[in-house]
């Protein structure tokens, strides 16, 4: 995959698009060796950068990918059968290391395409979620709960700012969750005693929440953050499974709800 990347570099780019595209992801080139294994500036640029990524650091990895995302654009104006042709060698390319490009073009892991099915059509910019999104491994388990509280988290500031609503940037996942769903009126204070199976409805919200909040906790418990020195016991992918599927039933809501009620949120004066 870096070689056919590294090709792409060479024919759609430039030495300066290659540098923008490694320093907008915090990537510094690392010295020349006697000599070179490829000819060309635009190759050894490339080398100069890919070499000195630690490619067993997801984090890392992660960049990389946004850089690869940038190289891919490059490719827009080019002949579009030629285009197919290298579209096809990517996709067999990227799958051997799990990971596929989508319409977006957009690089993720192949193994998660069902997370990829978030409606996010009506955000103005869901890169945040499509990051997160792209860390829900479950091969990984304490990245995954991590992750997922982190999708979480995204997903309910960027609705909130969708219906215009202003929120505390340092916000616990509880308060975000009621601010989210009160602001969808999704909340079970917000059901109107009046409601058909009113009960019910609160039952289920009420519920939808704590799931939320159970993913943070979760998170402090087995996440990969707070510098942990001792690895989590008795974590395993099912473990994952459930705070990954949990993360993104609740965002799915979250965003299709957003969708019914655009169309109201639309009409709100602009602040």
């Amino acid at each position: 995959m870096r070689r056919e990347f590294r090709e792409l570099c060479s024919g759609w780019g430039t030495l300066r698009l290659i540098e923008d595209a490694f320093d907008a992801e915090g990537f510094v080139p690392g010295p020349e060796p006697e000599e070179w294994e490829v000819s060309g500036m635009r190759r050894r640029l490339f080398d100069s950068y890919a070499d000195v990524i630690d490619w067993q650091n997801r984090e890392q990895v992660d960049r990389a990918m946004r850089v690869f995302e940038e190289v891919w654009s490059w490719g827009e104006g080019v002949e579009a059968e030629y285009r197919e042709r290298e579209l096809a060698k990517m996709l067999r390319l990227l799958d051997k290391d799990g990971y596929t490009i989508d319409d977006r073009g957009r690089i993720r892991p192949a193994r998660l395409p069902r997370l990829a099915e978030l409606p996010l059509e009506h955000l103005d910019d869901p890169a945040s979620i499509e990051e997160h999104l792209g860390r829900l491994d479950p091969d990984d388990p304490p990245l995954a709960i991590s992750s997922a509280k982190s999708l979480i988290e995204a997903t309910c500031k960027k609705v909130l700012e969708a219906l215009g609503e202003e929120y505390e940037e340092r916000a616990e996942v509880p308060q975000l969750v009621k601010s989210v769903q009160m602001a969808l009126k999704a909340h079970p204070e917000t059901i109107a005693p009046t409601a058909k199976g009113k009960d019910t409805i609160v039952r289920v919200l009420a519920s939808l929440s704590q799931v939320a909040i159970g993913v943070a906790e979760l998170r402090n418990e087995y996440g990969t953050d707070h510098g942990r020195t001792r690895p989590s016991k008795g974590l395993g992918p099912r473990h994952a499974h459930l705070a990954v599927d949990a993360a993104h039933t609740y965002c799915r809501f979250l965003l299709q709800t957003l969708h019914d009620r655009l169309p109201e949120a639309s009409q709100r004066p602009a602040p």
